[in-house]
């Protein structure tokens, strides 16, 4: 069995109901623990089902660990990091950055 950590990933969200969410969609960093890329997926499908989206795209998902070797982290993330380190079951999200239209 694999060992939890945190991870991070880029997701895109849809509305289940477009016309309240007043956007096509958006695209937001979380951090939860997880053992691996499909354990961070279902945790993030947990959280949109919870705010009425659901998940269309999963990008860059990584351990927390493997991100910082490449980039420095933000501000943001660095409060969501603080936030989920303590919390087992934290899934955090960032700023819902949102999109008006579908690409044609």
């Amino acid at each position: 069995m694999q060992k939890s950590e945190l991870w991070i990933g880029l997701v895109e969200v849809r509305p289940l109901d477009r016309k309240a969410y007043g956007a096509a969609g958006a695209f937001t960093n979380i951090v939860t623990w997880a053992c691996d890329a499909e354990g961070f997926r279902k945790k993030a499908e947990i959280i949109a089902a919870t705010i009425g989206m659901c998940i269309t795209d999963v990008d860059e998902a990584e351990p927390l660990a493997e991100r910082t070797k490449k980039f420095a982290l933000n501000e943001e993330i660095d409060d969501m990091v603080l936030r989920a380190e303590s919390n087992p079951n934290a899934i955090v999200y960032g700023t819902f950055h949102r999109y008006r239209f579908d690409e044609a």
